[in-house]
């Protein structure tokens, strides 16, 4: 009998801050990060209880490097990975994070630009997400209940 192990790599970041800003406090959570363009993103903040967009332009990188530790004994393991990135023009992502809730499409349907192919709760509101082009659903990288992010590729658009 083969004995497989997974291995889930979490790194803490941090998700509420308290700002004070010319004589002012803000409570200010971090909602989600959306898809980068170029070296601009946007970030989605709760500050004081209202969701905002903010917008962030990278002027400087700083190389990390984490390790993981994987024991060797025999034993497999696989690494989850993350969802891959919404690059492509096909891609289709949301524009806040959010839950899932029902997929209207299937692999192999033609889809026309505008037409829901998902549905995405967010901050307890329904977000209809649509396609970005005319075309064929080749993959769907989602499942109904899964948390999504707004740089990750839930469905793909041929």
């Amino acid at each position: 009998m083969k004995r497989e192990s997974k291995v889930t790599y979490i790194r803490l970041a941090p998700k509420q801050y308290k700002v004070y800003l010319h004589g002012n406090e803000y409570d200010v959570r971090v909602i989600g990060v959306g898809h980068r363009q170029g070296d601009v993103k946007p970030l989605f903040l709760e500050i004081d209880g209202k969701l905002e967009e903010v917008m962030i332009e990278v002027k400087e990188y700083e190389e990390v490097v984490e390790e993981l530790a994987i024991p060797s004994a025999g034993v497999a393991t696989e690494i989850h990975k993350k969802r891959q990135r919404a690059e492509r023009d096909g891609d289709v992502t949301t524009p806040i994070p959010g839950k899932i809730t029902e997929i209207l499409v299937s692999v192999g349907d033609n889809v026309k630009i505008g037409q829901p192919v998902l549905i995405v709760e967010a901050m307890k509101m329904e977000n209809e997400i649509h396609a970005p082009k005319d075309g064929v659903v080749k993959e769907i990288y989602i499942s109904k209940d899964d948390n999504v992010m707004p740089d990750e590729a839930l469905i793909y658009i041929e």
